[in-house]
């Protein structure tokens, strides 16, 4: 898992090096919510240092992948550094916008967040969810084998929290240099426990514990 401080602006947005400019407005919008004083989702799990930190990242994000040639320069250096390949950014200039009539809606997202609450609900996971949540640590293997069983994807999973696919990935592969920062990551455990309707401060903590006993100090 990378240090929070050597994250790419990209990585802190939680977007392809390719996004679009729409789609760096929507994560920076997502970000700030998620990051709020008043947001539920970083109340208990985050110190008021670590939040505003957070926040000053995200700005400094925002402010250079917006801007046309503050972008380009960025690139070029993340290039130089060996943190993204140069074939990443010659992809980016071929990568048409998405119009904003494709992007699904509000209802849209509650018809499909129902959807996944109707399969839970209709699926005897509470034998599973139980031997998992008596767990000190809790591995990602123990959250794929809960969504499976309910028969989620991750594309679902997706649709409703917005959290990447290849970050979703990584979680559940314990592919631990692949995760974010412990700050996002937190939340995004938080957002996945929600939907498949389990303890998340326990999810939390037993996976933060076993990422700490498989991962060097």
């Amino acid at each position: 898992m990378k240090k929070f401080e050597s994250q790419t602006y990209y990585e802190i947005l939680d977007i392809p090096v390719q996004a679009t400019p729409f789609e760096i407005r929507q994560a920076y919008k997502s970000a700030l919510a998620i990051y709020n004083e008043d947001s539920l989702a970083t109340y208990s799990f985050f110190s008021e240092l670590e939040r505003q930190e957070v926040l000053k990242r995200i700005e400094e994000a925002f402010l250079i992948l917006t801007d046309q040639d503050k972008r380009a320069d960025y690139d070029r250096q993340l290039i130089h550094d060996g943190k993204i390949a140069a074939a990443a950014v010659e992809k980016k200039e071929k990568k048409k916008a998405v119009p904003l009539f494709q992007t699904k809606n509000v209802v849209e997202k509650n018809a499909l967040f129902k959807r996944i609450q109707d399969r839970i609900r209709e699926t005897d996971v509470k034998g599973i969810a139980e031997g998992m949540l008596s767990k000190d640590l809790i591995s990602g293997s123990d959250l794929r084998n809960l969504r499976e069983s309910v028969g989620i994807g991750i594309e679902e999973i997706y649709e409703v929290t917005r959290i990447t696919a290849s970050t979703l990935k990584a979680i559940e592969q314990d592919e631990y240099d692949k995760l974010p920062t412990a700050i996002y990551l937190k939340n995004f455990l938080k957002s996945y426990a929600e939907i498949l309707q389990v303890d998340s401060e326990k999810i939390i903590a037993g996976y933060m514990k076993n990422l700490s006993q498989n991962t060097p100090s």
